[in-house]
């Protein structure tokens, strides 16, 4: 359970950590924007721009979560042992075995059919079958818990 309130009053972080936390996000951002720029000097403004519209969220998000929640979230010292962790652990075993026998299976078929795949589009798919079968499992056994 994540507390946000305590006896009727909501948690507030000093202000000088929200303000740590957005100046974290300003640096952050210019930086890789800076970065991205300079790798493509024929249209810095352009990557310049670009980047930083990427990178504004996560940076400042990343100096909230840096900064701020240590004031405003309590961890739920039990958090690991809910329910929901539980399935998704039994989706991840599942799936780890269907990816391991896909891959096997997979790999013999090229073998003996001497047809070749890249390495990059493989690796792509099979992480995107590995992400699909954990999202299944989890919903099949949810499901099946309701």
């Amino acid at each position: 359970m994540v507390r946000t309130q305590q006896a009727g009053r909501a948690w507030r972080a000093p202000v000088s950590h929200y303000v740590l936390a957005a100046v974290f996000g300003v640096i952050a951002t210019a930086f890789l924007s800076t970065i991205s720029g300079l790798t493509n000097p024929g249209s810095f403004r352009e990557v310049f721009a670009i980047t930083a519209l990427c990178a504004a969220y996560p940076a400042f998000a990343l100096g909230v979560k840096m900064f701020v929640t240590g004031h405003t979230v309590t961890v739920d010292a039990h958090g690991e042992q809910s329910i929901e962790v539980r399935w998704m652990e039994r989706a991840g075993a599942g799936a780890f075995l269907d990816v391991l026998v896909a891959t096997t299976l997979g790999a013999a078929a090229l073998l003996i059919t001497g047809f070749e795949v890249q390495a990059v589009a493989a690796l792509i798919g099979l992480a995107a079958f590995s992400v699909v079968d954990v999202g299944l499992r989890y919903l099949i056994i949810k499901r099946q818990a309701s």
